[in-house]
């Protein structure tokens, strides 16, 4: 059994869209783990019979975290952003069948959905994790799917938006068996939670953290 996992901070002008989305295309659980939003998102997934719960207003990865804990079983998550194709799940789901993590490659960038200095850290960092991992994987990917098995080898411990490094990072190290499937990326609803800066350290780390450490 497969849960889809929403996380979500302020995004009232798209988590409903995304509800329908997933809905249309899947008959699958759907979790919203909202990160205490102010907008009302949480109140909206609610009113259209969505179960949803509360990170430890840590960031991303405790979102998930705490959403893989609740949930127990295979799942795949997307951000609630309208920036991943939804439609593409079932791919997602079926591969699940025989794969243990499987990562939406980000290989195609429609107009305005990512500005150039996101760009330019983007292929940075998947540059500097192939280097280190001998691996040519998006390890920045919001779209993954992951077997509750993987989940309980990988350990994941990161808050914020290091988290899809580090799944991605234990995910090789682990040799887990990992099947890419090619994705566009388009322009989000509403404004980026992801700075460049302090985020793209936080990425950065996590990418070395993962090469040195023992994991497992």
């Amino acid at each position: 059994m497969v849960t889809i996992i929403l996380p979500a901070r302020n995004e009232a002008e798209s988590i409903g869209e995304t509800i329908e989305h997933v809905r249309s295309v899947c008959s699958e659980r759907i979790v919203v783990v909202d990160g205490h939003s102010t907008d009302g998102t949480a109140d909206i997934a609610e009113q259209m019979g969505i179960d949803v719960i509360f990170d430890n207003k840590k960031g991303k990865g405790d979102a998930l975290r705490v959403a893989f804990d609740y949930v127990d079983d295979d799942v795949l998550f997307l951000d609630a952003d309208c920036t991943y194709p939804v439609e593409r799940i079932p791919e997602f789901i079926d591969a699940l069948k025989s794969y243990d993590v499987v990562i939406g490659e980000r290989m195609e960038f429609t107009e305005g959905s990512l500005p150039r200095l996101f760009r330019v850290g983007d292929w940075l960092s998947r540059t500097f994790f192939s280097v280190l991992y001998g691996a040519r994987l998006d390890n920045l990917s919001g779209l993954r799917g992951m077997t509750g098995d993987a989940i309980s080898q990988m350990k994941l411990e990161s808050d914020g938006f290091g988290i899809e490094t580090e799944i991605t990072a234990k995910a090789v190290r682990l040799n887990l068996r990992i099947k890419k499937i090619s994705i566009a990326y388009r322009p989000r609803a509403g404004e980026s939670k992801f700075g460049p800066i302090r985020d793209g350290f936080v990425v950065l780390k996590a990418i070395i953290r993962y090469r040195v450490v023992s994991v497992g």
